[in-house]
């Protein structure tokens, strides 16, 4: 497929307008009138065959990144590894353009990704994708989707092949098989023989990978509606340890992931910390019953085991300071909402990580402390009731 010359499928379609993004479509209509070829590419397309609504649209061109970023005053080049360029319509709101890029790239004696800013065509940027579901291209001008690899024929048969050969491609960037794993749980589709193999295989070429990447891609991983499915096929195929080498599956872990799937469904707000404390709060508890022995003082104990627990959580996926705080403050208010404290009921209500704490509480009591059941009953009519009440 690298060397051969394949004459693309071409499939006429009109996609939905209020399926596509307003400003996805400013870029590529700016990019378009400068002189540019340029399309939608990658999960967007694949999402809109699906009928689904996508959550992220990318861009790609023959414009290199500097040309693109003239074109645009709000915009910004990023990166290294891959030049890209970030159009901006927002704080968090962007659109990402790649330019195509060649068959070409700089690897280590590992085999990962350390350069890939060689420029190329559109027929050579398709193969440096990585599954054929998402080596789509939308030509928004003609209405058509463009296609060398087989993606619409996958897409319609629900499987996901990738785009070479499995091993080398895995080696190039071991990112991949996550991504397969989230893919195949995402659009319910079945895994290729070859790459369930593979991953099996390869599955320790992903404490390759910086933790900062991983932090993103877990982020990905689990803040969606099938949380608990990704997090069992992670296990599953061996990623999970070179992502969270402390954490073993239990029944609290189970309802989080499914208790977060079901919030996203109500639109309602997550946060990774909650999830994260979740899923290290059996690693915090060992921590804390063998410092314990030694550190008399219950708060000096917890701190410490907070921070070696999460000192060694960031070696595999770094976490922001911020992310880490919140984690913590969740782990410290557990003790003193199972207290019940009469005189610090209304100081904890008021708390700004209460709410966390509480959920976390009540999720604790309705999987492996059924023993709290009775505190969480407490805390739950407490903010039903007048502040005042408890002075």
């Amino acid at each position: 497929m690298r060397g051969s010359k394949v004459e693309p499928i071409r499939q006429s379609i009109q996609f939905p307008k209020k399926f596509l993004d307003k400003n996805a479509l400013r870029v590529v209509n700016t990019i378009h009138k400068a002189g540019f070829e340029v399309y939608l590419v990658g999960g967007c397309v694949r999402d809109l065959l699906l009928g689904l609504e996508p959550k992220d649209f990318d861009v790609a061109t023959n414009a290199k990144p500097e040309q693109v970023h003239k074109l645009f005053k709000r915009s910004r080049v990023i990166g290294r590894r891959f030049r890209l360029v970030h159009v901006m319509f927002g704080a968090r709101d962007f659109i990402e353009v790649a330019t195509f890029r060649s068959g070409k790239v700089q690897t280590a004696k590992n085999g990962v990704i350390m350069r890939d800013n060689r420029y190329g065509k559109l027929e050579n940027d398709v193969v440096r994708r990585d599954f054929n579901i998402n080596a789509l291209y939308y030509d928004v001008h003609k209405q058509e989707v463009i296609d060398y690899v087989g993606g619409l024929k996958d897409i319609e048969a629900s499987e996901i092949h990738m785009i070479g050969e499995a091993k080398s491609r895995f080696k190039e960037d071991p990112v991949r098989m996550i991504r397969a794993v989230r893919f195949s749980e995402k659009l319910n589709a079945e895994l290729s023989h070859e790459i369930q193999d593979c991953i099996m295989e390869q599955a320790s070429l992903l404490s390759n990978i910086s933790p900062a990447r991983l932090y993103e891609e877990c982020i990905k991983l689990f803040q969606n509606e099938y949380s608990f499915q990704v997090y069992e096929q992670l296990e599953h195929y061996g990623l999970l340890k070179h992502l969270f080498k402390q954490t073993h599956k239990d029944a609290f872990i189970k309802k989080a992931c499914i208790n977060t799937s079901q919030r996203i469904k109500q639109n309602k707000p997550v946060t990774p910390a909650f999830l994260f404390a979740v899923f290290l709060w059996q690693a915090q508890n060992n921590r804390f019953t063998r410092i314990k022995k030694k550190q008399h003082s219950f708060n000096l104990a917890m701190m410490q085991a907070c921070d070696e627990t999460i000192i060694q959580q960031i070696k595999q996926v770094s976490l922001p300071k911020y992310l880490t705080a919140r984690i913590r403050d969740i782990w410290m208010m557990q003790s003193k909402l199972e207290k019940m404290h009469p005189k610090k009921v209304q100081f904890l209500l008021g708390h700004p990580r209460f709410r966390m704490g509480y959920d976390f509480l009540v999720l604790r009591s309705k999987s492996i402390n059924p023993e709290l059941k009775e505190v969480a009953d407490f805390w739950t009519k407490a903010q039903e009731e007048p502040l005042d009440s408890h002075e």
